[in-house]
């Protein structure tokens, strides 16, 4: 049980964490979705970016649940659009390793959207810890994609 409660947390950060939520529920949607589709090449990539944003997802829960904050399982419109647009790609043809680049592009949002939720959160707290490992973790998932 994390032991943060809900009123030692300021707006902005509240709203800076539920963002990652958000975000991470957004991208773990997509790659689901992905998931069906990508050909051999690309599925590796997606099943361990996947795993990752999940396990972070399990692991902001109940700091989410300690801010007093809901879970964003159903994700923003925008995970809606990121699905819709791998269906649409699937359907126009290969869902494959020229999607890695916009692959990039959403990790790299995902790095922003953390970096705006650690400036936001108290330096050294344990949320504000777990934010900078997720983050890194992504970072280095960018950095392997890239090579």
């Amino acid at each position: 049980m994390i032991t943060d409660a809900a009123s030692d947390h300021t707006q902005t950060a509240k709203d800076a964490v539920q963002q990652v939520a958000t975000d991470v529920a957004d991208v773990i949607r997509g790659y689901d979705t992905m998931l069906n589709r990508a050909e051999d090449d690309l599925k590796p990539m997606i099943e361990r970016l996947h795993t990752m944003h999940v396990a972070h997802y399990n692991i902001l829960t109940p700091h989410l649940e300690a801010m007093g904050l809901n879970r964003s399982d159903a994700g923003s419109a925008m995970g809606l659009v990121h699905s819709t647009v791998a269906t649409v790609r699937d359907w126009a043809g290969a869902l494959d390793q020229s999607a890695l680049p916009q692959i990039l592009d959403g990790e790299r949002m995902i790095v922003d959207t953390y970096t705006n939720a650690i400036g936001a959160t108290d330096p050294g707290s344990a949320l504000n810890r777990v934010l900078e490992d997720q983050r890194a973790a992504v970072r280095a998932q960018i950095a392997a994609l890239k090579n």
